[in-house]
């Protein structure tokens, strides 16, 4: 009797318009430029699950290519529930929550980059868009290529960027439990634009 191989094809075709996918070997996940469905794939489960998506519109217009990059943008209910540093516990949670005056704004949702980048671009990008908590408005429908973290992916990056903040503080950090709550992962397209030496983002000039 054949022994099964235990793989799984999943077949890329849009479940809306029946369209195939456009997907680059690495992407884990899938957009539909017919109708703007977007899918991550679940290894898990292999298959293809709905995911909502945007693209930014840019602040910042240059003349230039420009070009979606995704990222992972989750809302974030913060609770530290141990601090061990100079500070104390309550003037830490008030600064997160932006209670103390001059404070940053209050982080609501983190944004994580889900492109082919270095880890040192991830962490910048990631740290500003999170800090900065950025309004924009959005489109409905572009391209989008090039995603090749997970949304389980983006859950750890998430933990290295707010231990990254953490460790920025005035105060010297020790040790910290903390549950960042994030919830409803969604990919956001934000706009780069290729300079002929690398890529500046289209919110806040960021050059990477």
């Amino acid at each position: 009797m054949t022994q099964a191989s235990g793989l799984h094809l999943v077949a890329l075709k849009c479940r809306k318009c029946g369209s195939l996918l456009d997907a680059d070997p690495k992407d884990v996940v899938y957009y539909c430029s017919n109708c703007g469905t977007a899918y991550e794939l679940i290894n898990e489960k292999d298959e293809l699950v709905a995911l909502e998506i945007d693209f930014a519109l840019p602040k910042k217009a240059l003349d230039a290519e420009v070009v979606y990059n995704p990222f992972w943008v989750f809302n974030t209910n913060i609770k530290i529930n141990e601090r061990d540093a100079g500070g104390t516990l309550g003037s830490v949670v008030d600064f997160i929550k932006g209670k103390i005056t001059g404070g940053p704004r209050p982080i609501e949702k983190f944004y994580i980059p889900a492109f082919e980048t270095p880890m040192e671009n991830i962490k910048k990008l990631g740290l500003e868009f999170t800090r900065s908590q950025p309004e924009f408005d959005t489109l409905k429908k572009d391209k989008l290529k090039g995603c090749i973290y997970s949304s389980r992916d983006a859950e750890k990056i998430a933990d290295f960027i707010f231990l990254s903040m953490e460790a920025e503080k005035p105060d010297m950090l020790k040790g910290i439990s903390y549950d960042l709550g994030l919830s409803s992962p969604k990919v956001v397209g934000i706009p780069f634009y290729r300079d002929g030496t690398g890529f500046i983002d289209g919110i806040f000039g960021i050059k990477i």
